[in-house]
């Protein structure tokens, strides 16, 4: 009997907690506490250096780039790119619409015109061809979105960047560590973008960073972010020196959370590796379940999994809501199952539709020359995923260590609900006959 009617569920295993903050952690923040009494760049970050510029340091080898700023938070650090690519207002800047809204709203923050273009409907990332349909005389950069830690195809992206003569922005706040044919994401575009957030791969309480490979792009992206005490010292480039000043937006990290991820960085491939291990596993696992397409990994890819999102197919399940599963496998034990994350695509939010942002006057729609409108029906692939399909498990970051019994018992309760579904159906009439 299904657990949703009264039976024993099916995953007993407990989760592990995340963020994880080991000793090593701890011991690391204690010791940049202690410092701080003799170097106050321990406790603030305004001058650069101490542990923020150890952790810059190591972010640097880490990806191999040249060029790495803290931020106080993944969505500044889009912020600093989307104005170190040099998009002004009125311009329009493509994404995709399968986001967190930070992704477009890095684009509005800057008085620009977000435009989306749609998405592979296997790897969930913005779609390359539909980006080509989207540009026009007014496009000046591209919000790449590596979803779920999977890694956006950016091959052909840089190639349409190239053509087109357009800054590519890698939004890669849930998939630090992940791997494009051999390349680190956030390593391929102008910039790289990370978040060191609650639930992603490494976790610093709030914080993030910013990539690059290019001297102008990472002065510019220091002039707009941090304080002048910091950027007085590192840039050179005496015209953009002469723009130092406090009209700044402040974006700086606090240090005890790079002190955290100093450690944690350490950690990362290690801790990527298990979880691909853990929900690959799974996937293998799920492989054949009706109703359920388990995760895909384009080859040449390697998946860091923010969160674990499946493919719900109701075609295989006719007369058996997706909420109604979703309370199935919840009730079996599965932790954090919900019908996805997006639940609405960026162009159909109301924000958006009502061009509402916060600057008022109709800003930044009002910038251009131009209509732009947002209807349903301009990202359908999107859109489909986020009204019938996405179903997802928010585990990903938390599956460390060896997690087969997990795993295991996770996949078990999708093939007990899938042998009751007729359960289910029968529940449903009842529901509609009271």
């Amino acid at each position: 009997m299904l657990a949703l009617f009264g039976g024993s569920k099916t995953v007993t295993e407990i989760l592990p907690p995340w963020p994880y903050i080991g000793e090593d952690e701890i011991h690391a923040v204690e010791k940049a506490l202690r410092d701080s009494r003799t170097d106050w760049r321990n406790i603030s970050s305004v001058m650069g250096g101490g542990i923020v510029g150890e952790f810059e340091k190591n972010l640097g080898a880490f990806f191999d780039v040249p060029y790495v700023i803290s931020t106080n938070s993944g969505g500044a650090a889009l912020h600093i790119a989307v104005i170190a690519s040099g998009v002004e207002a009125g311009d329009e800047v493509i994404v995709s619409p399968y986001s967190w809204g930070q992704t477009a709203a890095c684009i509005l923050q800057q008085n620009a015109i977000p435009v989306f273009a749609d998405i592979n409907p296997l790897t969930y990332t913005i779609d390359p061809e539909m980006i080509e349909s989207c540009i026009t005389p007014y496009t000046k950069a591209i919000v790449v979105v590596h979803i779920y830690g999977h890694p956006a195809d950016m091959d052909p992206i840089m190639d349409i960047a190239k053509r087109h003569n357009l800054a590519v922005i890698e939004d890669c706040a849930q998939a630090a560590g992940a791997m494009y044919k051999g390349r680190r994401v956030g390593t391929i575009g102008n910039f790289g973008c990370f978040s060191i957030g609650a639930g992603k791969q490494m976790v610093g309480g709030e914080g993030g960073f910013l990539l690059t490979k290019d001297t102008e792009s990472f002065e510019r992206a220091c002039i707009a972010g941090l304080h002048p005490a910091r950027t007085h010292n590192e840039l050179a480039n005496s015209e953009c020196k002469e723009l130092i000043d406090s009209l700044i937006y402040t974006y700086r990290i606090h240090p005890l959370a790079a002190a955290i991820c100093n450690v944690q960085l350490r950690k990362l491939d290690l801790w990527n590796a298990n979880r691909r291990s853990n929900l690959e596993r799974l996937s293998s696992k799920l492989d054949g379940v009706p109703g359920i397409r388990p995760v895909h990994v384009a080859d040449g890819c390697q998946h860091v999994y923010h969160s674990y999102c499946m493919t719900y197919l109701p075609s295989e399940l006719p007369g058996i809501s997706r909420t109604l599963y979703a309370q199935a496998l919840t009730a079996e034990g599965i932790p954090n199952v919900s019908t996805g994350y997006i639940q609405t695509p960026l162009h159909l939010l109301p924000r958006i539709q009502k061009k509402m942002y916060y600057f008022g006057k109709g800003y930044p729609w009002t910038a251009g020359s131009r209509t732009i409108e947002y209807a349903k029906g301009d990202c359908p692939i999107a859109e489909a995923r986020s009204e019938e399909h996405d179903l997802a498990i928010f585990i990903g970051p938390n599956v460390v260590g060896e997690q087969i019994k997990l795993m295991d018992q996770i996949s078990d309760a999708f093939f007990k609900v899938a042998e009751h579904t007729d359960d289910l159906r029968l529940h449903i009439q009842s529901e509609k006959e009271q």
